[in-house]
């Protein structure tokens, strides 16, 4: 299965959403590839501090994804795919290869914008590869404020093909901390943390249909 994180705004926590997913899964048994296409290679920085074996990882920068990534997908049980945040051949490429899309956002009213521009992308994009299937996730949530409310109400009209999960991501310092020293939050100290991360795990797995 082929998994592509991303979205056309920078900021949103697109690596360390793949880099804690392709630890669950890692850490569930799976043959896992990460393949970093960001010109920041922050996820090839990763797995560079990761003291354990567990996980490959590969850059390409280039709109081959669509045809490299299928050749991953025939050695490994999952791929896991960090997009650059801006809409360029790269991200149509990885977006044309992926049987889930998941797309993290902040959330302020800068990125219910961007969501938009991003939808509108993903209307196209489904046009050729109806079977894709997209998700966007709140991360870096302060759940019990007043914007956090605001947002929810904003996103409920958001297409049916583009639902935005139950499970989401708190602002956490958990989750820089652990990166820095290659650990996803599951491997790391805050149990809240590692918590929200298994659940955002085991619905990503649920909905697209892996277990």
């Amino acid at each position: 299965m082929i998994i592509t994180v991303g979205h056309t705004k920078g900021g949103v926590g697109k690596t360390t959403v793949a880099a804690n997913l392709a630890v669950c899964y890692a850490l569930d048994g799976k043959k896992v590839m990460m393949v970093d296409a960001d010109v920041q290679s922050s996820l090839m920085s990763f797995r560079a501090v990761r003291s354990s074996n567990d996980l490959l990882s590969v850059s390409i920068l280039e709109p081959i994804l669509h045809v490299d990534l299928q050749k991953y997908e025939a050695v490994f049980d999952v791929v896991i795919v960090d997009c650059g945040g801006r809409d360029a051949s790269v991200f149509r490429s990885a977006l044309s290869a992926a049987a889930v899309f998941l797309a993290p956002f902040v959330p302020s009213q800068i990125d219910v914008w961007s969501n938009s521009d991003l939808l509108k992308i993903l209307k196209e994009v489904k046009v050729l590869r109806p079977e894709i299937q997209v998700y966007m996730l709140l991360n870096m949530m302060q759940p019990r404020t007043t914007l956090a409310r605001e947002v929810k109400e904003a996103i409920r009209g958001y297409p049916e093909d583009c639902r935005v999960l139950d499970s989401f991501l708190c602002h956490r310092v958990a989750y820089k901390t652990s990166f820095a020293v290659g650990k996803g939050v599951v491997e790391y100290t805050d149990p809240s943390a590692a918590r929200e991360m298994r659940n955002l795990y085991e619905e990503v797995n649920a909905r697209a249909g892996t277990r």
